[in-house]
């Protein structure tokens, strides 16, 4: 299985690194710096790696959107995408 995780932080990060180490591909596609997003891929072992937010989605079998509510309209921007046609009420 092939996972895209935008949001490294406090959600994404410890939701990706188990995956990663039971053999999953774990692409963690956003964080607030790219060191921290190295780090985190790095500190999961396995078959994580760092990537843009659109690399996380590309060819992912599953996408969990890990950021705050207050970057919700910036993340997809960096992935080439608009939110208006994926939102969910609240």
């Amino acid at each position: 299985m092939r996972l895209g995780i935008v949001g490294s932080g406090l959600m994404g990060g410890p939701l990706g690194t188990p995956i990663a180490r039971a053999g999953h591909e774990v692409v963690f596609g956003y964080a607030r710096t790219t060191q921290k997003l190295r780090k985190r891929a790095r500190n999961a072992h396995g078959n994580a790696r760092a990537g843009t937010p659109g690399e996380a989605e590309k060819d992912a079998d599953a996408i969990l959107l890990a950021v705050r509510r207050s970057r919700i309209e910036e993340v997809p921007k960096q992935a080439g995408r608009s939110t208006s046609a994926r939102r969910t009420p609240s």
